[in-house]
């Protein structure tokens, strides 16, 4: 009889087998690529794809890798990380970057792998190299490795901004400015004829392939909202490449048509195409309220929106703070300063009477800075332009120009003339000579 109930017990179990068994293979019954096949889980994860394939490119060891591990991939990733650093504080790079493969064949769709070590990579492994093309070359690897990561991960807004900051910032900002820039379009790996393909495949300048990968992130964003900074400014960066582009060009000693354009393109696209976008913005600390400005808006477009005298107040004080934190009107009145022809030709005296100075042509140096000296005070002194008066870079070329004339006079046993054009910018600037001084002595008299 014991027995007999056993075995009436291992039926009762096995049949309770194949009835749990009947809903899991019809919620996890894989799916065909056809909408609506498989199960419900196959289902939703189409729905809101959610896939491997959804969600980026499939890399088939990655796969295997979390599948041998089973629940042991934890354990894994935490190991990996520590030896991450460890090799990280040896400066044994080879291992580093080897680490750095298998953490993210685990953690392909961890975002913060691909930021972390892409900026590792492109800021601080380079930093530990004495030769700029070394420092490059881990600079690219951090660059490619956040594109990777991309590929990975195509619907990520994060990721698609990182790539655009490193060849942003890192490339066109870094004290090795001068020759990245060089290298992103002639890259200094003999393999290559021209630039590197896998970072640069059209051969454009660095500040033009960023604003594609911000324009790239900002379309994202309009999908799947990022963390990284407030929305008004995460949306800047595209026109703010164009900004840095001409700068770049003016410093590199491009005064021509092509520059001018490129300030113009610049206030275009952010008056006309970011100053133009809607951005909700919570009114109060409870943010139970919000209202919708834009940063290019004039005072009738704010009393069309808002008639009552104190919904119109409360707007324009929103426009204000956004307009500030932004530095919206700044660079309003920076590219239109810049677009004119006047400003072009200052910025040229400058560069080519401190190459005149470099060969020791002192005449023709002194005269090329007396006609920058000129240009830029009637530029400042224009209603229009006179916030422009606090601008850093521009004020700190302004300080430069008058240190360079001091220096011809001086070399020329001159005395300096009681009053000349920016003396007034000088003596009000006089607490930032110091600083500038510096830059003034590695720019002019250190070669």
């Amino acid at each position: 009889m014991n027995q007999w109930n056993s075995r009436q017990r291992k039926l009762a179990y096995l049949g309770g087998i194949l009835v749990l068994l009947i809903p899991i293979v019809m919620l996890g019954m894989p799916g065909t690529g056809q909408e609506g096949s498989g199960g419900i889980v196959a289902q939703q994860r189409q729905k809101y794809d959610l896939g491997e394939s959804d969600l980026g490119d499939v890399d088939p060891s990655s796969a295997a890798m979390n599948l041998v591990l089973l629940g042991l991939r934890g354990v894994a990733v935490n190991s990996l990380w520590m030896d991450l650093e460890y090799y990280k504080d040896r400066k044994d790079w080879a291992q580093m970057l080897a680490t750095t493969q298998s953490i993210i064949r685990l953690q392909p769709h961890f975002e913060k792998v691909w930021d972390y070590n892409g900026h590792n990579l492109a800021y601080n492994t380079s930093a530990e190299w004495d030769a700029v093309p070394d420092r490059w070359y881990w600079v690219k690897e951090g660059a490619k490795f956040l594109q990777k990561g991309v590929a990975r991960n195509q619907n990520s807004t994060e990721l698609h901004y990182r790539v655009g900051t490193v060849l942003q910032k890192k490339i066109g900002i870094a004290d090795e400015q001068k020759y990245y820039r060089q290298y992103f379009l002639k890259d200094p790996d003999p393999k290559f004829e021209g630039a590197d393909p896998e970072i640069n495949p059209n051969g454009e300048d660095s500040y033009l392939v960023a604003r594609e990968w911000f324009l790239k992130a900002n379309e994202k964003e309009r999908l799947k909202p990022q963390h990284i900074l407030d929305k008004s400014l995460f949306r800047s960066h595209p026109a703010r490449c164009l900004f840095d582009y001409a700068q770049a060009l003016q410093k590199e000693g491009q005064f021509g048509e092509k520059t001018r354009q490129t300030w113009d393109r610049a206030l275009q696209e952010w008056t006309r195409v970011y100053g133009q976008e809607e951005f909700v913005v919570p009114v109060g600390m409870d943010a139970s309220q919000t209202v919708s400005l834009r940063l290019e808006i004039t005072e009738d477009e704010m009393k069309q929106i808002a008639p009552k005298e104190e919904d119109f107040e409360l707007l324009k004080r929103m426009v204000t703070a956004y307009q500030n934190m932004t530095n919206y009107r700044y660079w309003r009145t920076r590219g239109l300063c810049e677009a004119e022809p006047e400003t072009a030709q200052a910025h040229k005296d400058f560069y080519e009477a401190g190459e005149e100075y470099k060969k020791q042509n002192l005449r023709q140096a002194q005269a090329l800075v007396e006609s920058c000296l000129k240009g830029f005070n009637d530029i400042l002194n224009r209603p229009e332009y006179v916030e422009l008066r606090e601008e850093d870079l521009l004020v700190e070329e302004c300080l430069m120009a008058v240190m360079l004339y001091e220096s011809i006079h001086r070399l020329n046993g001159e005395p300096m003339p009681d009053d000349y054009p920016l003396k007034w910018l000088a003596d009000s600037k006089a607490g930032l000579r110091p600083e500038v001084e510096k830059r003034f002595e590695r720019r002019f008299l250190t070669q």
